[in-house]
């Protein structure tokens, strides 16, 4: 499964990403999107998509070095 954590820092690094997750997710993958915008991390990990969704809840809110994370499970596996 997947879930991706938008609203990241501008200088945010995918070891930092790897480093903050591990209280709230177990991260097997991380891979850190730079396109336009915030930063976004995408996250892989073997689970549910339930359990996914529950993580997802966990991260969401949180703060990361200032910002307030928006975390979500998409709802297409791409």
């Amino acid at each position: 499964m997947r879930i991706v954590i938008g609203n990241l820092p501008e200088d945010v690094d995918e070891e930092g990403i790897r480093d903050a997750l591990p209280p709230f997710a177990p991260v097997e993958a991380t891979k850190l999107v730079q396109e336009s915008g915030a930063p976004t991390a995408v996250i892989e990990l073997e689970t549910t998509r339930a359990h996914a969704e529950h993580l997802a809840n966990r991260i969401r809110g949180r703060v990361y070095h200032g910002k307030p994370l928006n975390a979500w499970v998409p709802t297409m596996d791409w």
